[in-house]
């Protein structure tokens, strides 16, 4: 029995072993593999098997030495961000699911004084009630593919946020404002109540449309905003219905202030240097509220 004990270990360092010596490199041309059969199967269940195998190979990556720094830069398929602080590092990625619907996966790794932390992110939209007012953790996550992220001091905090989006399912997508903060053990805390909206604060911007619509949500450097379109109902009877919001051709954006994100309503966002302004477009309906999941009562 005490060999068997002693044969398993010494197996188990030699499997540790092997398992350390592999580069970055290595791990990344296989890391590339799996997401290629992922694309390249039909089958979801063989789709959500190889994706656990992906999560084991990156976290196994994520683990060496100097990953954060690593660029992971033949890795096309996976939205992965540096802050411009070298703080965070945030790894997302999607995969198909049966009836058009999607699932969400990914890390988040943080480099604070000399130390670096993996903290998975675990797909929860389906328990979150009211996602504008909600800070959630990192097994609680609002699901999300990241394309954008930026750092912001507010009143003294470090806050970062994040534009995502959500291929939501057949009939709608969406659009996601996140804010990431770190807590002083350096944990990610997601939802952080900085969006000023018409006398209300919110922890997180979820915009929802029709998935045959394309929406705008960028970042505007000239402007120092998040800009993005306008969501209204096709007709007054869809209130309410994001399946049926589409952009009515007029913009609104938060603004950069000391304390947060200021909302404010139909922004000009024409080029200056136009000669004439171009004709603007009645939007469907009159819809004055801002085009995103909140209610001013």
């Amino acid at each position: 029995m005490f060999k068997q004990s002693a044969l398993l270990l010494l197996l188990f360092v030699s499997f540790t072993a092997l398992s350390s010596n592999k580069s970055a490199s290595y791990l990344e041309d296989e890391i590339v593999k799996l997401i290629d059969s992922i694309e390249n199967t039909s089958n979801f269940t063989k789709k959500n098997e190889l994706n656990n195998e992906l999560i084991s190979l990156l976290y196994d990556a994520l683990l060496l030495d100097n990953s954060f720094e690593y660029p992971f830069s033949k890795v096309q398929k996976m939205q992965i961000l540096t802050s411009s602080d070298e703080r965070i590092k945030v790894y997302t990625w999607n995969i198909p699911q049966v009836g058009g619907h999607q699932k969400y996966f990914g890390f988040i790794q943080t480099n604070t004084e000399g130390k670096q932390n993996i903290y998975p992110l675990t797909d929860n939209r389906k328990q979150i009630e009211t996602p504008q007012l909600q800070t959630l953790s990192t097994n609680t996550w609002h699901g999300a593919l990241y394309y954008s992220i930026r750092v912001d001091n507010f009143s003294g905090e470090d806050v970062y946020t994040l534009l995502g989006i959500d291929m939501n399912n057949l009939f709608s997508s969406k659009r996601i404002i996140e804010t990431i903060t770190l807590s002083d053990e350096g944990e990610p805390m997601l939802g952080v109540p900085v969006f000023r909206v018409k006398g209300k604060t919110l922890s997180r911007i979820v915009f929802e449309f029709s998935a045959r619509a394309t929406m705008t949500l960028r970042w505007n450097e000239e402007m120092q905003m998040i800009v993005f379109d306008h969501l209204s109902p096709m007709r007054n009877d869809y209130a309410e219905n994001y399946q049926f919001y589409v952009p009515d051709f007029s913009y609104d954006g938060f603004k950069l202030t000391q304390l947060g994100w200021e909302y404010e309503a139909d922004i000009d966002v024409r080029n200056p240097d136009r000669l004439a302004p171009p004709t603007p477009i009645k939007p469907p309906v009159e819809n004055p509220e801002p085009g995103f999941l909140y209610k001013s009562k």
